[in-house]
């Protein structure tokens, strides 16, 4: 006859609570009955094997695991297909370990409900109470948190959102993803997981920035939400408004006015709440004039509440990054309206300018991931033919001397007509028999240099001789190509180490005749990228206008990978991004 062995754990129960007499007779007793063979258990193994198999939890708020199905298959295959946080020789300092880290998955700004941590918490105080006998309870336990933690490490590392589904290149979803369930059995193995976050989180210095500033506004004592302030019409210095008090007390909140003088009851806005408005605008780029309009009425008016929900958003963005390589790299910010080189991934004192990009509502510039070829001095411009249906050929209509005033030449011509006419000249550039280019020059606005990475929306960063543009603090003005406000200092940036090439040589091309191609012997990644929080070189917090609507984008992306539900919504319910204006 068979019988059934006593498992250990159960020994080890009764040798530490039953005396050893006892315990003879429990296993005496245990092996005189004869096996129950109507209702066999299952092993743990094919009990595993089975629950993998189905790629459905139903203990789960998100049932589906098939996302994490290989990641999972390999992870208890590490572990002989036994039990990883319930088994007999499972510590329970990684069961507590794993809750702890799904619990506080608000510190990387996502959301602990998206992990069920708070009922895998309850699923694991029973389990602990369960016998060995209760394969499949068991078994169901495990896996669930196994499935969690797998869930986590990889929106951890990659985002929850893929940056595909929000048209975003190719690169971006090219990062090389980590081995997740290696990475968790190696902690899991050093008993190690509290440290599992940082070892999954992205390695950039901005993330661990926004990550500390998100802790502060968690823990400020600021309300969450509070009323709007209203100007019939931009505020000017001077002006009287019956909300001056609300306005005083909204710049104590945020620490530019000194609690007396938050205290005044006035309607004047003097001069003292000029100077703290000036503060906040030149801390944000924007023109220090103390004057309220939309644009700072809206920074204003951002609660605690938005200012998390910006962050989160910032951080997801951030996980989506490709690797970046030693060296250096440029960066533009579309949103804040400019742009970073580095000259290394630890350079603390980058170059820094304005710049101008896309219109918001007819062409944004898009986000990008490239490699800097070559740049040329005194450039030609190539005007798309968009630009010349929409806004070259009407002018042309209505003065035929308009190409040769603006410098504008026609080239590449393959009509059989030998007579030049207004309407033949229109004809040949509406067939495209013909294109367009505006030669070197003060006209040209691609001003004295242009940088080229070669991309599929053949925009690129030029410099303009419009200068006016940059006094501006809303600066989306382009045809989708970025004006930077400094090009020489950038031409040296990028020529650095370039043999033949200093200060005095660059000044020289920049002012030549003829346009000049320079091919850079070492490429320079450029990223566009698009973010409305992030924390400056000062460690300051700075927050941008939504100018493209990318954050709400975003949020319905996020609220779309959690099946709708509000509740799980990964970024602050209450967010109210700003708007420009």
């Amino acid at each position: 006859m068979n019988q059934q062995p006593i498992p250990s754990r159960t020994i080890k129960r009764l040798l530490q609570s039953t005396p050893y007499c006892l315990v003879l007779l429990a296993m005496l007793y245990f092996f005189s009955q004869p096996a129950n063979t109507d209702s066999p258990q299952p092993s743990v193994r094919q009990a595993i094997e089975k629950l993998l198999a189905s790629k459905q939890h139903p203990l789960l708020l998100q049932a589906d695991f098939s996302q994490h199905s290989d990641a999972l298959v390999q992870l208890y295959q590490m572990n002989a297909n036994q039990l990883i946080w319930l088994g007999e020789d499972s510590p329970a300092k990684n069961r507590d370990a794993a809750l702890a880290v799904l619990n506080n998955a608000a510190a990387d700004g996502l959301n602990p409900l998206d992990y069920d941590a708070e009922r895998l918490g309850t699923y694991m105080k029973t389990a602990v109470a369960l016998p060995d006998a209760a394969v499949t309870e068991l078994v169901s336990y495990d896996v669930a948190l196994s499935v969690a933690m797998l869930h986590f490490v990889r929106d951890l590392h990659v985002g929850r959102v893929d940056p595909r589904h929000l048209d975003y290149p190719m690169q971006f979803a090219a990062k090389s993803a980590i081995d997740v369930a290696a990475l968790l059995n190696q902690h899991l193995q050093q008993q190690s997981l509290a440290e599992l976050p940082v070892a999954a989180a992205p390695k950039i210095k901005q993330y661990q920035q926004l990550k500390q500033l998100l802790a502060t506004y968690r823990s400020s004592a600021l309300p969450v939400s509070r009323p709007q302030l209203q100007f019939a019409k931009s505020l000017r210095p001077g002006d009287q408004d019956p909300q001056l008090p609300a306005l005083r007390q909204r710049l104590l909140e945020l620490g530019e006015l000194s609690a007396a003088d938050a205290a005044k009851t006035d309607a004047l806005y003097d001069p003292l709440a000029v100077a703290a408005v000036q503060r906040i605008q030149e801390g944000q780029g924007l023109k220090a004039d103390g004057l309220i309009g939309k644009q700072t009425l809206a920074l204003l008016n951002q609660s605690t509440a938005d200012k998390v929900a910006l962050i989160e958003l910032a951080m997801e963005r951030l996980r989506w990054l490709p690797e970046s390589p030693e060296g250096p790299r440029i960066f533009v910010n579309i949103p804040a309206f400019q742009l970073s080189a580095f000259s290394s991934l630890d350079d603390q004192n980058p170059l820094r300018m304005k710049v101008v990009v896309g219109k918001a509502q007819t062409n944004q510039t898009p986000i990008l991931w490239e490699e800097m070829k070559y740049l040329e001095f005194m450039p030609y411009w190539n005007i798309p033919k968009s630009i010349m249906d929409k806004e070259i050929i009407p002018k042309l209509q209505d003065d035929d001397g308009y190409l040769d005033n603006q410098d504008i030449e026609l080239v590449e011509r393959y009509s059989d007509s030998d007579e030049e006419t207004e309407e033949s000249v229109i004809d040949n550039i509406k067939q495209g028999r013909v294109r367009a280019r505006q030669r070197p020059g003060s006209r040209n606005p691609l001003g004295r240099v242009k940088f080229i990475f070669p991309n599929k929306a053949e925009v690129y960063l030029h410099d303009t001789p419009t200068k006016s543009a940059f006094n501006r603090d809303r600066r989306d003005l382009s045809h989708g190509c970025v004006r930077v406000a400094e090009a020489e200092k950038l031409a040296e940036f990028v020529l650095t180490d370039q043999p033949g090439w200093d200060q005095q040589t660059i000044q020289q091309a920049m002012a030549g005749p003829k346009t000049q191609r320079v091919t850079l012997k070492r490429s320079i990644p450029v990223l566009f990228y698009y973010t409305t929080a992030i924390v400056d070189q000062d460690n300051k917090p700075r927050f941008y206008p939504d100018i493209y609507g990318q954050d709400a984008l975003l949020q319905a992306a996020l609220k779309k990978s959690l099946g709708g539900n509000e509740d799980r919504q990964l970024v602050s319910k209450n967010a109210n991004p700003t708007v420009g204006g």
